[in-house]
């Protein structure tokens, strides 16, 4: 099973998942997660990137095996979704796939309109780590250094980095406007505006496609708004929990 940190809050709204991304593990969410216990949310936070994963096939499919497994084994039947980068596409995926089991979706990041950029030009070649975490972030000096060096050794991994390279495939050739068209339930995306790998103007046209949905972006920000403007992205997913999903109750 997939490393995860399940913290079951003393509310009775429905259980928050919080999704890595392809080189960016779960620490990135810890201002979200720390919130959101405060709260009173039951939060389950897959802990790993998804390129350390083995699986079966590097594609879509076996990454929303792995979510699906995490649910069933923190015995969460219904779920809000955040997921970040790529964990922002299994979430879309989860969604396409097993609608009964989500009752919200939040996303940032998400690749799969256009190819990833994380090289020039979008090359689906083995990503150079430098190039990579400098595009990571708006203003890299505000993230904590140790975050940074964590994303660092997963791209300076072979192993993780001939993941990454196998998952860009996966993601090139998913499609996500089908995928769009299918969403059903709430859902929050929230972007930087100088997202550099997966620029948010490819998603504010394609939000019409998507029956309930709302897009919140946020100035001088860059691919992890979560860890760059925790602030702000709490204000605006906190406030969307208030509405879309059962309200928390103080248990006595």
């Amino acid at each position: 099973m997939h490393p995860v940190e399940y913290v079951k809050g003393w509310g009775d709204a429905t259980p928050v998942v919080l999704l890595p991304g392809l080189f960016a593990g779960g620490w990135v969410w810890k201002p979200t997660r720390d919130c959101l216990i405060a709260d009173g949310f039951s939060v389950a936070t897959m802990a790993d990137p998804f390129a350390l994963l083995e699986t079966h096939s590097t594609s879509i499919d076996a990454l929303r095996s792995v979510l699906t497994r995490v649910l069933d084994e923190c015995e969460i039947h219904q779920a809000v979704l955040c997921g970040k980068s790529v964990g922002a596409l299994v979430a879309l995926d989860a969604v396409d796939r097993c609608p009964d089991r989500i009752e919200a979706l939040v996303i940032s990041g998400c690749p799969g309109l256009g190819v990833a950029d994380v090289r020039p030009g979008g090359a689906l070649s083995r990503p150079a780590p430098g190039e990579i975490v400098d595009k990571m972030f708006f203003n890299r000096s505000a993230i904590p250094s140790d975050l940074i060096e964590k994303s660092y050794a997963i791209l300076t991994d072979r192993s993780s980095a001939i993941n990454i390279v196998r998952y860009l495939i996966a993601i090139r050739d998913y499609d996500v406007r089908r995928c769009l068209s299918r969403i059903h339930c709430d859902l929050l995306m929230i972007w930087g505006e100088n997202d550099q790998i997966a620029p948010v103007e490819e998603w504010e046209h394609q939000v019409h496609l998507i029956a309930r949905a709302s897009l919140r972006k946020l100035p001088c920000c860059g691919h992890s708004p979560m860890i760059e403007k925790p602030t702000e992205f709490n204000a605006i997913l906190t406030e969307f929990l208030a509405r879309t999903v059962t309200q928390i109750s103080h248990s006595s």
